[in-house]
């Protein structure tokens, strides 16, 4: 990511080295921790639909939920914490997330899981774009593209490691065990930033006005647009891709936690792929890798029918799924340099609120009577959209240069 869309710290940090990458690693942490307690949802859909005895669809509900509060409450959280200042802001979403995930694993019923998942869903994207802006505000100029690199990789982690893992210990615990394990995890990480994130110069508080003022432009909500419509088109499919892989592939359960682990591998290659990219050519860069999302979500419809395509395809969702984070993200801070802390919650919001819409949209399908083949080609339909929205943009991006 250039440094030129990223915010400047408030004066060069002057912490030693090893502090400063012990402040970055528990930054990583804490979004870590954070994505893992949205992908897993993804693995432990067949569990709960039998635990609680209702259907896939209806479980799969749980996905939008959570994104959909994800997409409502970020921009709110993140104005109204705005006056607080970055750390303190962080510590207090820690500790909701840990309330939150701590409240799932004890709930009784389903809608109190619903209650919890919505209560963690609060802290999502003014975590993630706190730690983000924390993190570039604690290197020098030079490194802050490596800072965000760092940062984000923790999002690609928790596809990696989080989620397969979170499905493994629901397989062999129960799901409730799952959410125990994230909200000790996230209980760590919360100590970690107390002690170790101490900024050379205290950040002041953003001014909540100012930044709202840098998300006027057209480009903003062009980029947002293009977040929305990509999210929704690879999350139609992406939702019930344990279900699909069981029912139509023939995998097992354990089968499918390495699958969603060679998904979050791919990821980790995706991630930087997409911040060369975004360095280098990134209208390009994306428009090239929505093309390839949609090509994928299409022939996946045809190679989910056998175990080793599957796989495959699996492994190369998991590359494009990643690679456009870092680009999506770059191209939203270019748009409004002036407001990176609300621009960067914001594109969270705009993420989940794809993933809200697709998960919705793949659930309504199937109740309609859509077999599980059918969603990758449904998805593959609204990732061209994007493609679409994309290569416009560009071209008028290209136009404002001449």
């Amino acid at each position: 990511m250039s440094t030129s869309t990223v915010p400047a710290a408030t004066e060069p940090p002057s912490s030693p080295e090893g502090h400063r990458g012990a402040a970055l690693a528990v930054l990583t942490a804490s979004v870590f921790v954070v994505g893992t307690a949205e992908w897993v949802m993804v693995g432990l859909l067949p569990q709960l639909s039998a635990d609680w005895h209702r259907p896939l669809p209806a479980v799969g509900s749980l996905v939008a939920w959570y994104a959909l509060a994800v997409t409502l409450a970020g921009p709110l959280v993140t104005v109204g914490m705005l006056p607080l200042g970055r750390r303190p802001t962080l510590l207090v979403l820690l500790g909701v997330f840990v309330a939150g995930n701590l409240a799932a694993s004890l709930a009784g019923g389903f809608t109190t899981l619903v209650a919890a998942r919505m209560l963690t869903a609060l802290t999502h994207s003014t975590a993630f774009a706190t730690a983000m802006v924390i993190a570039v505000g604690m290197v020098p100029a030079a490194r802050r593209g490596r800072a965000v690199a760092v940062v984000t990789a923790g999002w690609n982690l928790a596809t990696v490691v989080g989620a397969p893992l979170g499905t493994w210990i629901g397989d062999r615990y129960g799901w409730r065990a799952t959410f125990g394990v994230i909200a000790t995890l996230a209980a760590l990480v919360l100590c970690g930033v107390a002690v170790l994130v101490r900024p050379a110069a205290a950040h002041k508080a953003a001014d909540p006005s100012g930044e709202a003022r840098g998300l006027l432009r057209p480009r903003v909500a062009l980029v947002l647009t293009i977040t929305v419509v990509a999210q929704g088109g690879l999350f139609t499919a992406y939702t019930y891709i344990a279900p699909l892989l069981q029912q139509v592939s023939g995998f097992g359960p354990s089968a499918v936690s390495s699958l969603l682990a060679l998904f979050g591998l791919g990821a980790v290659g995706g991630n930087i792929l997409g911040g060369r990219l975004a360095d280098r050519t990134p209208w390009t860069g994306l428009c090239v890798l929505l093309v390839g999302l949609t090509t994928a979500l299409a022939v996946f419809s045809f190679t989910s029918r056998i175990r080793w395509t599957a796989a495959v395809t699996v492994l190369v969702l998991g590359v494009i799924a990643a690679a456009l984070i870092p680009l999506l993200q770059d191209r939203a801070l270019a748009a409004a340099p002036a407001a990176p802390t609300l621009v960067t919650a914001i594109s969270a919001s705009a993420f989940n609120l794809g993933v809200a819409g697709g998960s919705q949209l793949g659930g309504h399908a199937l109740t309609a009577g859509l077999t599980m083949t059918d969603l990758p080609w449904l998805g593959a339909l609204l990732a061209g959209g994007a493609v679409i929205i994309a290569a416009v943009t560009a071209r008028r991006h290209r136009t404002s240069l001449q």
